[in-house]
Parts: C-alpha cells; structure tokens; sequence
C-alpha cells in the first residue's frame, strides 16, 4: 500500500510491480441530476484501490456500433451516476515527470476508464504519469433541457465536458503530490475523447494544459441551442411516451432516462439528409462553456497538437451493415444522393475508385465516410491550429475478421496503451505488433515531455509547414497528405 497528502485529501492506493496506482477518486461532486459538477469541498480520506463505476451508458458497452461484438469488455459493468472519479498510475511519486491525461471515446454514450484497453501501467514506465477520468454521458451529460423543461431542469447539454473540466483542475491542483508536474499535461483521447480534448481547448485552456493528442476526432462534434432543443423535445416526448413526467425528470431512475434516450432515432435531426455522425447527444455552444467565437479561441490558443487518423475508419461500421456489407449498389447510391449532388455522384465515385484502385462500391462508400467523418475534420483542426501541430496516420491493416476491417477506428488503441499481446486484442495486429506499440508510446511520451514527437531517427515535421503526416506502423515514415484531393472534391459537391 502506498499513501498520499495533497490539497484534496489522503489517498491510500497500491504500490504494485513498482507502479504506484491510486483508483477511483472522487473529483468532484453534483447535488441533483443535471447539475453542473463542482469539485468537492473537504478533504477526502479515501481507500484508492478500485477503480470506480462507468457512467450509465447508452449503447451496449461490449458492442460496436452496428452491434456487432469481436470483442469482451466486461470491466465496464457496474454502471452509477456517481462517476466522477479518476485513476492515477506512477513509477515515482517523489518525482516531476509530464502529465497525460487519457479522456476516453465511446460516442459520448458509452465508455469508461476501467476498460480493461487502458492499462496506466505500459505508457507510466516510459516516464509519465498517466491519469484516466470518468464523466457523463449521454442523456445524463449531453442533454440541453433548459429550454424545453421551462427552466424546471437547467442543464446547458456541456454538463459531460464540465466534469472533464473539473478532472483537469484536480489533476492540476494535486498532480504533484502524485509525482506529476501541473504544468506540463498533456489530454488525450480517441474519437469521442478526441472530440472532447479539441473541445477542451476551443473552451479555453486557462493554463490548464499545455498539449492535445487528438486520435481520430475533430472539432465537429458540436450542436447549435437550436438542433440540442430540437434533441431535447425528442427525448421529453419519448420520455413521456414510455409514461413518465417532466417532474419526474431528477428524481426517477436512471434506468428510466436510459432507456427512453435508447429509442431515439438520430435521423429525426437530419432534415431531409443524411450525415453522419447525427449524434444526438453532442456538445452545446451555449456562450457559457463554449462561445460563439470557439474557432477563433481554438485557432489562436498555444496548445501544442498532434491529430490523426486510422486509414479505414468507417470500416468499423460499414463492414457489418447488413446493405453495405454485401455491396447492394442501389442502397449505397441512395445514402450517397442524400449527402452529394446526385448529378456529381458518377464523378465523386469515379474518382473514389482511381484513388483505391478498386471497383467495390461498398469500400468506396467507406472511403467516403472515412474522408467526412474523420479525415476532413481531422485536417481542418490541424490547419486551424496555429503554431506547434503535427499530423499522424496509422495504417497497419487488422486481422480480425480475415482483414474484412482494414485498419478501422480505434484499431490503435491497444498498440497505444501496450496491451495488443493480451487477448482479447492479441488477435487484432500482425506480427510486428511490439514495433507498432513501441512507436506509439515513444512519439506520445516524447510529445508530452518536450512538445516534439521526434524519433532519434525521424524527424517529425510541423504540418503547417509541409501538409506531412506521421505514417505509423511497425515504422515511422514521412509522407506527403495523401487524401488532399479527395477531401477537396468532397467539399466541392457535398450538400450538407
């Protein structure tokens, strides 16, 4: 056992294989449901040697998307609205080593930081102290219902990322007590993470941080008052429906609020076309966390970036789309139509297929939503960042399903957090997964130290100067930004 005082309190957490790990701390606290988080006013004597409950999730926490399931995480289980907590893991508290900050993806639905993918341990030993945080999600995080409650229930629908916020100012606060320096941190995040951690930044940063690792996840992810009001009608007439009240809103189950938010149906947002993601549960820009002018705050803002993305994102879902999957032209024609110009189709597809070299229409249609849904915005944050921003792309192709998945989303992960030699991820990589692993950790753990990805033999260059992405694999090579092209024909005929 190891024991830590800092302002927040004592902690009590495990010296285990000389990682010293403090699980499931409190860091803050709401007194009803919807409330903004605040951080918790007296010290805590706290046993810190579990990790605490996932927030109460939306989509089945051992699914895909598509619900397909190639996967078991089980860690996720236990589920509580009680789940501001954080995990602390360092080889020397005694220390003042950088900070990472890992902010978990999942949709802003589902997730949390007891996966058993996130293992503090593999990236601590390179000389970090790594912190993982819950927050809210879904409903319970992302739902605007001043407006549509008449005030009875004030929440702005930024309620998820206030509590990301709160985790950050207690690691600021207490980090050094842990062996951490407060002023060098690093967020980090994958898709929903991503999303949140350039969120985080077009806030505002306030010296809270001083870097970003974006994986796979723009600064898109955002909703006018008007389209979260619109969200939020949708959810109180189901709610209703399913034969609650409003006043029962605060005081009812979760349960209840869960299952009414799962029978939403995101099209319902779409007006006529179809974009993806219509994520319903998003980010306001309310002009209390996130102002209007939340472009300019990110653009002009001093947080050093690195952003990228997987080749074959969208693969994770199209691959399992029961039309899609099997190449039904007429189906795949008719999504395209609701997001191009019809008469510009022939084109878009035709150029689609001398980049791939292919005839698929199923893969092109995933080439396409891999280039709008993470590409593009991708590419526009790295653009918009002005100073210290460097651009990856991972393409190591999976093996899982005879690489039916390509390199898909999130596919880096457990190269990322050093588990991709554990099952069940052992059966995702090729045999070069060490070397992959090994090139992750090295550029993030160098990026957090001294703001440079840099390899003793590569060296990575500011995209804002060469449009040079980072190719990682089993080993790092520069190249040019490959889907320039692509995205601008994209922007060119889209019509949404």
């Amino acid at each position: 056992m190891s024991i830590v005082e800092c302002a927040a309190g004592r902690f009590e957490g495990l010296l285990e294989d000389n990682y010293y790990q403090f699980l499931g701390i409190p860091y803050a606290k709401y007194y009803q449901r919807w409330d903004e988080s605040i951080p918790h006013e007296k010290e805590l004597d706290f046993l810190a040697t579990k990790k605490g409950d996932s927030a109460p999730q939306t989509r089945a926490i051992n699914q895909n998307q598509s619900g397909v399931s190639f996967f078991q995480d089980n860690s996720l289980s236990k589920q509580s609205e009680e789940c501001l907590t954080l995990n602390i893991c360092s080889k020397d508290i005694q220390g003042s080593s950088p900070v990472m900050i890992w902010i978990h993806g999942g949709a802003l639905v589902t997730g949390g930081s007891s996966s058993i993918m996130y293992d503090l341990k593999s990236l601590a030993k390179r000389g970090v102290v790594i912190v993982s945080i819950n927050y809210r999600l879904g409903p319970l995080g992302f739902l605007r219902l001043d407006e549509v409650t008449d005030g009875q229930v004030s929440s702005t629908g930024n309620e998820g990322l206030i509590d990301q916020r709160n985790a950050i100012k207690w690691i600021k606060d207490n980090i050094s007590s842990f062996g951490g320096d407060p002023n060098n941190i690093t967020l980090f995040g994958e898709s929903a993470g991503s999303w949140s951690c350039n969120l985080q930044i077009a806030a505002g940063d306030n010296g809270l941080f001083q870097k970003a690792i974006c994986q796979s996840g723009g600064l898109d992810a955002i909703a006018t008052k008007d389209k979260a009001n619109l969200w939020a009608k949708l959810f109180i007439n189901q709610f209703k429906k399913d034969g609650n009240k409003i006043s029962d809103l605060r005081s009812c189950k979760w349960e209840l609020i869960i299952n009414s938010a799962k029978k939403l149906k995101h099209s319902a947002l779409s007006e006529g076309k179809w974009v993806f993601p219509e994520v319903g549960f998003l980010p306001v820009i309310d002009n209390n966390f996130i102002y209007d002018d939340y472009l300019e705050t990110y653009s002009s803002s001093n947080i050093d970036l690195i952003a990228g993305t997987t080749l074959d994102e969208y693969k994770l879902w199209s691959a399992f789309h029961p039309r899609i999957g099997i190449n039904d032209e007429a189906y795949i024609t008719r999504r395209l139509s609701k997001m191009f110009e019809s008469s510009k189709l022939p084109e878009l597809i035709s150029a689609y297929k001398e980049y791939l070299r292919i005839n698929d229409l199923g893969n092109i249609y995933s080439a396409i939503l891999t280039d709008i849904c993470f590409g593009i915005p991708t590419y526009k944050t790295l653009q918009k960042k002005e100073g210290n921003s460097f651009g990856y792309l991972f393409s190591t192709q999976s093996e899982i399903l005879r690489g039916k998945l390509g390199c898909f989303h999130a596919s880096e992960l457990p190269y990322v957090f050093g588990v991709h030699s554990k099952k069940p991820y052992s059966s995702w990589g090729p045999k070069e997964s060490q070397e992959i692993s090994d090139n992750f950790q090295i550029a993030w753990t160098n990026f957090s130290k001294t703001s440079d990805p840099s390899f003793e033999d590569f060296s990575w260059n500011n995209y804002n100067d060469s449009f040079e992405l980072a190719l990682i694999g089993n080993k790092v090579r520069a190249l040019r930004n490959p889907f320039l092209e692509r995205y601008e024909l994209i922007e060119k005929y889209k019509i949404f």
